[in-house]
């Protein structure tokens, strides 16, 4: 193991403007907090301790930290090769713990004191920018300003299950380091109060630089336009400072223009081949990376997906429960997987396949993919629903081991889709069964993602089915009405705290209102939308 040198060792408190810290005997930090927060939350959460280092022996290294003059933290680490030969160092062989308290609680623990920690590991331009899952300042930022990353890893407590989201780990560029030589890298932390007071004081930095892109996906016809936004000393003059633009290994004509923000620069025409676009940018002494996404028009790329599902992932032997199931497809080994527990059985979110299908056929005229979808409608009422009940269960051999109510409104959807392609009666009341079925078996208190709210009122209008309108709509009222009485303090699903469920409540609640226009319903969507730090 590399050894490690701290360059303060104290386990008393220090203070800086808003920093309080405190530091064991061996000179780790151990505690982060900002002493004007009403909620004391505390920023370093882990197994491990902030800070904790992963390297190769050969390596020793040197940890120091202080306090800047405008108030930031700066912790600077320093890796000397201490062997007599040369050390090579692979991407990912090192790397340095940052412990941000991202882990689930009840949902009132979790709005005051955990936080959702965004990643950008772009060479010489790297942050976290964590913000507190409430959306309450302080926050706390974190900015590279010397060194380069160019990744991180995660890792869980496995026994939290998906309760623990991870320590995320940073690890530097590739290095070379001859005998007795050093590698620096640095960065500081910092307090913020939202998003745009993040990046304006990430841009007083000098080795910053942010690539936005006008459009992140383009397809056919479209050009692509990127800024670069250029931080600290090295917006005074940019005419001054060589810019290199490579894109996927080949190197492209760059700079157009510059405004008070940074200077912008395009590519003319479409890239040669589809996928994923890697840019390299050098300006001046600091290299970053970005990405974008090319495809081909929608129509195609929609009839690609079907055409995959229907060819790929749909199971074709007739003995198996399976028959007709659409599976979890492994492009490396280029083979269908199946396993009976949990996310990747051969129900749950792999209904969605028949859904994509079904909304496709009603367009488009595609006699494979027909052929799939009413196979794949056949297994769907034999292994996962009862018609009578309106059951959706979890697995094959209507298994419900597991029972689950976001299998419900997937299965709904399902049906509404496959009744507008083909105007049977059954689907229609199989959609009216599940939802009733979600609401007897708790759903009034889930926060389900996608209860197609809007449409299975408007198909039972249509169809006069009037008296079973009126009971669903009863149904959304009382569910409704539970998410006003909750106000943010959410439930407990399958873990502790979903700050996945905020956007399907909102999108819920505005549904409700659509139907009812009661102003109650869409002043919480809109209270939910505004205090929840999720948008």
């Amino acid at each position: 193991m590399s050894r490690v040198v701290y360059g303060k060792k104290t386990g008393r408190a220090s203070l800086c403007k808003d920093f309080e810290i405190r530091l064991n005997e061996e000179g780790q930090m151990i505690s982060l907090k900002n002493r004007t927060d009403v909620y004391q939350m505390e920023w370093l959460n882990g197994k491990e301790i902030w800070g904790t280092i992963l390297a190769p022996d050969e390596l020793a290294v040197r940890v120091d930290r202080s306090f800047t003059g405008e108030g930031c933290l700066r912790e600077t680490y320093r890796f000397q090769n201490t062997s007599p030969f040369d050390v090579f160092v692979k991407r990912d062989e090192i790397g340095i713990y940052t412990t941000f308290p991202d882990d689930y609680q009840s949902a009132e623990t979790c709005m005051k004191q955990r936080c959702h920690v965004h990643a950008w590991c772009g060479c010489n331009t790297a942050y976290l920018y964590g913000l507190r899952m409430g959306g309450e300042a302080p926050h706390l930022g974190l900015v590279l300003t010397e060194g380069s990353i160019d990744g991180y890893s995660i890792v869980r407590d496995e026994s939290k299950s998906s309760n623990d989201r991870g320590c995320l780990i940073l690890h530097p560029e590739a290095f070379h380091l001859a005998s007795m030589e050093t590698l620096t890298l640095s960065w500081e932390l910092f307090w913020f109060e939202n998003r745009e007071d993040f990046f304006r004081r990430m841009r007083r930095y000098e080795n910053v630089l942010l690539v936005c892109a006008e459009r992140y996906i383009t397809f056919p016809g479209e050009s692509q336009r990127l800024k670069l936004i250029y931080g600290g000393g090295l917006g005074t003059a940019p005419d001054a400072l060589p810019v290199h633009v490579i894109r996927n290994g080949t190197s492209e004509m760059v700079f157009s223009k510059t405004d008070e923000e940074g200077l912008s620069f395009g590519v003319e025409g479409m890239p040669e081949e589809y996928g994923e676009q890697c840019w390299e940018i050098q300006y001046g002494p600091y290299h970053t990376t970005a990405k974008t996404l090319a495809l081909p028009e929608f129509q195609v790329l929609l009839k690609k997906r079907c055409a995959f599902i229907a060819g790929k992932q749909q199971y074709q032997a007739s003995d198996s429960p399976l028959y007709g199931a659409f599976l979890i497809y492994d492009n490396e080994e280029n083979r269908q997987y199946y396993s009976h527990l949990s996310d990747h059985n051969g129900g749950r979110e792999r209904v969605g396949m028949g859904i994509l299908l079904a909304r496709y056929l009603q367009k488009f005229s595609d006699p494979a993919v027909e052929n799939s979808l009413r196979l794949f409608r056949s297994y769907l009422y034999r292994e996962l629903f009862d018609r009578e009940t309106g059951t959706v269960y979890n697995d094959i051999c209507r298994n419900n081991d597991q029972p689950r109510l976001y299998n419900y409104p997937w299965a709904a959807e399902f049906f509404i889709e496959i009744f507008r392609l083909y105007r049977n009666p059954e689907d229609l009341e199989s959609m009216y069964r599940a939802l009733m079925a979600f609401y007897r078996n708790g759903g009034q208190k889930m926060y389900a993602i996608e209860i197609p709210v809007a449409d299975s009122l408007e198909l039972l209008y249509e169809n006069r089915e009037y008296k079973k309108r009126e009971e669903l709509l009863a149904c959304y009222r009382r569910h409704a009405d539970f998410m006003l009485e909750t106000g943010l303090n959410y439930p407990a699903h399958e873990v502790n705290y979903e700050q996945s469920i905020v956007a399907p409540g909102v999108d819920f609640l505005l549904q409700v209102y659509q139907a009812t226009k009661e102003d109650k319903y869409l002043e919480m969507a809109k209270k939910t939308a505004a205090d929840s730090g999720t948008f």
